[in-house]
């Protein structure tokens, strides 16, 4: 098990746009809307991945629907 990792601040409302290694169970990139950031549920991904929950957002920025990501939190921390 990996040292704890220090989980970053993710501001509502934050487009991003993720690879498809950056997230689990996705096998294509993601663009997201930020709407909540699930701290509580990321503490069993030993704080390497964080659950975020948004509108995923098509290559045009039309919403595609709510959906919950698991994401990499080492691609959130380039992406600052």
């Amino acid at each position: 098990m990996s040292a704890p990792t220090t989980l970053p601040d993710v501001l509502l409302g934050r487009v991003l746009t993720l690879g498809k290694e950056d997230w689990r169970y996705g096998c294509r990139r993601l663009r997201l809307r930020v709407e909540q950031v699930r701290h509580d549920l990321s503490r069993y991904y030993d704080d390497e991945w964080i659950w975020l929950v948004g509108e995923a957002l098509g290559p045009d920025g039309a919403p595609q629907g709510r959906m919950g990501a698991l994401v990499r939190v080492a691609a959130l921390v380039a992406a600052d």
